[in-house]
């Protein structure tokens, strides 16, 4: 369990177990600035194995300091806590804060940085004396007991359990240090808990793969914060270009385009199942480039750029009906044989129901049918197939997501995207992920889009993106839609096109499925 190598420093069993060094690094720091939003000065206030292990001890340090960040040093060499841009108070009671976070920085020695905004404001943080740092609300319940008043109840809390969810509570009343017998390094057992989800977004992960499934630190810290100046509020990115691609790139040449163009065009579906085109969905966020990457297939086939879809950056979907569109090979003439299915943008309160989100996959929704964020569909409605057949249900999934955003994705999006995602493996469809907006994530991508292969930043995302979907890296693919060109390029139309012959290879695995089902019944 002792896996941190800086933290093997034997100390004598009567000496405090301090560690003078400050352990936040400055890839650390300069996380938290991007998703503080400014370039921050780092102080550090409390650290329990130099001023031990105690609440009070920790209120006498930290309170009304203003902004703070704790992070947590578990033994399995994870790091996590979370953010508060309001000041640490003794007096019992819920600390408001719109600003809070929390966040992972690494789990198992390797960076895996997670950003967990808060999703119920007034529960941000608990003030409380006979507690540590916690995060998320805590019941009156929980903490009084019989002649105490106003939660000053230290004799009883020492037998109480945390019954109330809270996102993250360190530890309460003083904990001694303990050490591991066989290093001889000291660590301490916090008697808190770590459960996000209940004020802050949760995780798509299980907490063990936050965590690891305990609460027993080297140490814990507390800094102050002080802004120096305005950064952007993203993640920030490992620019470095490197020299090995992190997988095998296309051929980045007019041959290969050539190849994958009559690829795509001379799909046909499986001919078994008696279909004349499979249905392929594009589901993602607002804003992440759904209806644009319509736009640059279909710019492929048109031979110039072309704008059939309304794209663009808006607070609401700019999408509010189903599309389901062809696209016409102008060079032979015909549609291709397949349909790119566009539809409304995850979003918060206004987005697509739950309920359509079933029919939408099972076919019951045709073309055009218009989205009502406030009710879901029914036969009344214009655009309801009552009996669909196979033809009129969508055979694969493409997850459109943003790379900019995706480790601070809003928690409605989050749990919309899981939700999709639960009801596409219940019915065993095949689902991809089209990665946009690399150009963001790394400014090399933008000079040349041949990069996004030896980049590292684009590597760190496409990983995130697998992680957060919950599908293997290989397939989360890589695109770049036309947005500020003019003309068609080599090395753009090949990303789209790369992604779309894998997509279509994804639907005939699906289609042999079907086929082989209905064989053996």
């Amino acid at each position: 369990m002792m896996a941190i190598a800086r933290f093997r420093d034997s100390l004598e069993d009567n000496m405090s177990c301090s560690r003078p060094t400050e352990l936040l690094t400055a890839d650390d720091r300069a996380q938290l600035s991007s998703w503080i939003g400014q370039k921050c000065h780092f102080e550090l206030l409390y650290k329990i194995s130099r001023d031990n292990c105690c609440p009070k001890k920790f209120h006498q340090l930290c309170d009304r300091k203003g902004p703070t960040v704790t992070i947590l040093y578990n033994t399995d060499n994870s790091s996590y806590g979370g953010f508060l841009s309001q000041s640490w108070e003794s007096s019992g009671g819920c600390i408001k804060d719109q600003h809070a976070f929390l966040f992972t920085l690494s789990y198992n020695g390797v960076r895996k940085p997670r950003k967990f905004p808060v999703t119920k404001p007034n529960q941000a943080a608990y003030a409380n004396n006979n507690l540590g740092p916690t995060f998320g609300k805590v019941e009156s319940e929980n903490l009084q007991g019989t002649g105490y008043q106003h939660y000053n109840a230290e004799p009883y809390l020492m037998n109480t359990l945390m019954r109330t969810p809270t996102d993250l509570m360190t530890f309460k009343n003083k904990i001694s240090p303990t050490r591991d017998t066989a290093s001889g390094t000291h660590f301490f057992k916090l008697n808190g808990r770590a459960d996000f989800g209940s004020a802050y977004q949760g995780p798509t992960v299980n907490m063990n793969a936050i965590n690891n499934g305990h609460m027993s630190v080297f140490d814990l810290e507390v800094y102050s914060i002080k802004a120096t100046q305005q950064v952007s509020n993203s993640t920030p990115r490992d620019e470095t270009i490197i020299t090995n691609p992190w997988r095998e790139p296309p051929l980045w040449h007019e041959q290969n385009l050539r190849s994958l163009k009559d690829f795509v065009s001379n799909y046909k579906p499986l001919p078994d199942m008696r279909i004349s085109e499979v249905n392929i969905l594009l589901v993602g966020q607002i804003n992440a480039g759904k209806s644009s990457f319509f736009n640059t297939l279909n710019s492929i086939f048109r031979g110039e750029i072309s704008s059939r879809a309304c794209a663009g950056t808006s607070t609401h979907s700019l999408t509010t009906t189903l599309r389901k569109y062809k696209i016409r090979n102008r060079e032979f003439g015909g549609y291709l044989n397949f349909r790119l299915c566009d539809t409304r943008g995850l979003e918060g309160e206004n987005s697509m129901h739950y309920h359509d989100m079933q029919l939408l996959l099972d076919g019951y929704l045709t073309d055009q049918y218009k989205f009502n964020p406030m009710a879901h569909a029914s036969q009344r409605d214009p655009g309801f197939v009552s009996h669909p057949s196979f033809q009129d249900k969508i055979h694969c999934v493409a997850f459109v997501v943003d790379a900019s955003a995706i480790d601070v994705l809003h928690a409605d999006v989050s749990k919309n995207l899981l939700y999709f995602r639960s009801l596409i493996v219940e019915r065993g469809l095949p689902h991809v992920v089209y990665l946009t907006k690399l150009d963001k994530v790394c400014p090399m991508v933008d000079q040349d889009v041949g990069m996004i292969y030896h980049s590292k930043a684009c590597k760190q995302a496409l990983e995130i993106a697998a992680e957060v979907i919950g599908l293997p890296r290989g397939h989360v693919f890589p695109v770049k839609n036309y947005e500020q060109e003019t003309q068609l390029q080599t090395n753009v139309s090949i990303l789209a096109l790369t992604a779309m012959r894998q997509t279509q290879v994804f639907a005939d695995d699906y289609l042999e499925d079907q086929y082989e089902l209905q064989s053996d019944q």
